[in-house]
């Protein structure tokens, strides 16, 4: 498999979850609602398989491991990421980051506010401290590709 046939596996699984999961995330009024979507989310990506996780795609301050893999086109200046974890509700949380940054520019990516995203879904009063980290290291590893 390579990157082009993940990125063609991952672009349908994060339309969806744009189209129908963000907005029932945001309406879902408890922890254990958001919980049970965010688990769903987390088994609409495709996996990297194991020979393309390179130690070098591992986001460091993640407390499960979780790989990212970038790709820009050069020609359109477009941005697109995948990724992959061993805990679902961590792939899931992932999978909203890429939804929402998956297609932009360079000047977009750079101004983008994925904090600003989560406190609209509601989602992080309900994250631990080390889970908040690895959202953030997340965040700043996609900022890095600005």
């Amino acid at each position: 498999m390579t990157l082009e046939q993940l990125l063609a596996d991952t672009k349908p699984a994060l339309l969806d979850i744009q189209q129908r999961d963000l907005t029932e995330i945001a309406l879902a009024k408890d922890w254990q609602a958001k919980y049970r979507v965010l688990m769903q989310l987390g088994k609409k990506l495709p996996a990297i398989p194991e020979k393309m996780k390179q130690p070098e795609l591992l986001v460091k301050g993640c407390e499960s491991r979780a790989w990212l893999m970038h790709y820009h086109d050069k020609a359109s200046d477009k941005h697109y990421f995948v990724l992959d974890s061993e805990a679902r509700i961590v792939k899931g949380l992932m999978a909203i980051m890429l939804c929402l940054v998956n297609g932009m520019t360079t000047a977009e990516l750079c101004k983008f506010d994925l904090w600003h995203k989560f406190d609209q879904l509601a989602l992080k009063p309900y994250l631990s401290q080390s889970r908040g980290n690895g959202l953030l290291a997340m965040a700043e590893r996609i900022k890095s590709c600005c």
